[in-house]
């Protein structure tokens, strides 16, 4: 997960909109404070505030749809570890517990309103 272009809201405040690549995709997630420069290898998982719908997925694979709302998106993965989810080469957290009936390992789908990074 690398910083491929960077759109400051706010030099002053720290504040900017961030695309981030996996080498294939990208996504657009926001930022502040933004420490980081462009081609910045980020070290730590994109956080993914307000969760919703999220479900076992119907069929192991990766996916990523842009929704309507600004930084909103559908993902679909594969869960590794309690509430981090890999979907294709992005690592990303989770604000919400995982239901009970969903274990490490499983393929899941969800919604997320806005991506974070820090």
């Amino acid at each position: 997960m690398k910083i491929k272009n960077i759109e400051w809201i706010s030099k002053e405040a720290l504040e900017a909109e961030v695309i981030v690549t996996d080498g294939e995709t990208e996504i657009r997630c926001f930022a502040q404070p933004l420490n980081y420069t462009e081609g910045y290898v980020l070290k730590n998982p994109i956080y993914c505030l307000n969760v919703s719908d999220l479900m076992k997925a119907e069929k192991p694979k990766y996916t990523i749809e842009k929704l309507d709302e600004y930084f909103s998106y559908r993902f679909t993965g594969k869960l590794v570890h309690k509430e981090k989810v890999l979907v294709g080469k992005f690592i990303l957290e989770l604000d919400n517990e995982i239901p009970g009936d969903i274990n490490d390992g499983d393929f899941i789908t969800f919604l997320c309103q806005r991506l974070d990074i820090f």
